[in-house]
């Protein structure tokens, strides 16, 4: 109910700069006029993540990466071949929002479920069994085929990069406990945090 509130106070902000204010440790929604939707967490040095053109449609909590911290969904109207919306995973485990994840859903209903099992598709040997498929592909003369530069590529290199973005956070985060939270080792992470939702925003398997 408390995020309910949040999120409706939110959707009611006129300005393209509001923000509804509300107590820590709650999650902040900025919504800009035509709709696009960043978040932040209220603190003194507070960033806000990049922008996503369009609308909210609704919302969840739920723990994608099994980090015992659940992230904040948004589940906004963009359209995809997979369905006609997708899902924004916010982490704010940090004190901060990162965008942690982000998915095309078949409906607002199956967001969680579909996502979850896009993620738990990005394991290590399946990569790098992708990657040897990319490997054996392009060692040809020619052209290659439309399936390898539409298809192979573009996926299995997204899944990669994203499964190193992944696992540099689990990575930063260990060291982050090893070192009783160091500021060397906070800069680590929020550094592996930043590129974890660079290559989320850049995530998608090809339509």
């Amino acid at each position: 109910m408390f995020l309910a509130a949040i999120f409706s106070s939110a959707l009611l902000a006129s300005a393209a700069t509001s923000v509804d204010v509300c107590e820590a440790p709650c999650l902040l929604i900025q919504v800009a006029d035509d709709g696009s939707y960043s978040e932040a967490m209220p603190s003194e040095d507070s960033r806000s993540t990049p922008g996503i053109d369009a609308n909210i449609v609704d919302w969840a909590v739920f723990d994608i990466d099994g980090d015992g911290s659940a992230e904040r969904v948004v589940i906004d109207d963009r359209e995809s071949a997979f369905g006609p919306v997708s899902a924004v995973f916010f982490d704010v485990s940090s004190g901060e929002a990162f965008i942690a994840f982000q998915c095309q859903a078949s409906t607002p209903e199956t967001a969680l479920a579909d996502c979850e099992t896009w993620y738990n598709s990005l394991v290590a040997a399946d990569v790098a069994a992708g990657l040897d498929r990319v490997q054996a592909s392009t060692r040809t003369d020619g052209v290659l085929a439309w399936e390898t530069q539409h298809l192979l590529i573009p996926n299995v290199t997204t899944q990669a990069s994203m499964l190193l973005a992944i696992q540099s956070v689990d990575l930063a985060r260990a060291q982050f406990r090893l070192t009783n939270g160091s500021a060397e080792a906070r800069r680590e992470l929020e550094t592996a945090l930043l590129f974890r939702e660079q290559r989320a925003l850049r995530f998608s398997f090809a339509d």
